[in-house]
């Protein structure tokens, strides 16, 4: 039986390892969080990120995923508002005030932050409809070969836990002291560039087919 989904599993594990390491909405909000507050942020923002991937499991093992990409309004819906919403970081990431980077913000300890954070990793990632649809396609063409619901879903949990881990070890090489200080001084132009990155993936979204 192990023998018999070891080679699924590798593949699962390889496409899942490249879409999660390659440059996208989740990539660019962790690089805002980092730059614009601290690392506790930048790491609840990641744990947001990797619930957002359980939300995806379930609507490929349920079926709903297949729904709203075959549904032109449903999945114009959630394009629309992914793209809206990384517009909307992204014009904050260019209007906040940089200065906070500088210094630990002692409001970030506040819970209502922690859970701005969290859900802010959460919604960028739900709205996401290239997310959507590369869930929905490895179950469709790779796990639901697989009959038994409970290894389809330690599937998900793997890419769920996967995904955190990638974006708190992101979230932590970006707030390293020695990362700090070197980026120090391109502080406003990083976190612009940043800003204008999540607007751009916005746009892409929003017209995304």
């Amino acid at each position: 039986m192990l023998t018999e989904l070891y080679p699924q599993f590798l593949t699962i594990a390889i496409l899942h390892l490249f879409a999660v390491m390659s440059p996208g909405p989740d990539f660019a909000l962790i690089v805002r969080q980092s730059l614009c507050y601290n690392r506790k942020i930048s790491i609840i923002t990641s744990l947001g990120i990797g619930f957002g991937i359980l939300f995806h499991i379930f609507l490929s093992i349920t079926g709903v995923g297949i729904i709203i990409s075959n549904s032109i309004i449903l999945f114009d819906i959630i394009k629309i508002s992914g793209g809206l919403y990384l517009m909307f970081l992204g014009y904050n990431s260019i209007a906040s005030n940089v200065k906070i980077v500088l210094k630990v913000d002692q409001k970030s300890k506040n819970i209502k932050n922690n859970i701005n954070a969290f859900l802010n990793g959460l919604i960028t990632n739900i709205l996401n409809p290239k997310a959507t649809l590369f869930f929905l396609s490895l179950y469709t063409f790779i796990i639901n070969n697989q009959p038994i619901v409970q290894i389809q879903i330690f599937y998900g949990i793997w890419m769920a836990i996967i995904t955190t881990l990638w974006f708190c070890l992101l979230s932590i090489i970006l707030t390293h002291s020695i990362i700090r200080k070197k980026i120090q001084k391109f502080l406003n132009i990083i976190q612009n560039i940043t800003g204008i990155m999540l607007i751009a993936i916005g746009i892409q979204l929003i017209f995304f087919n």
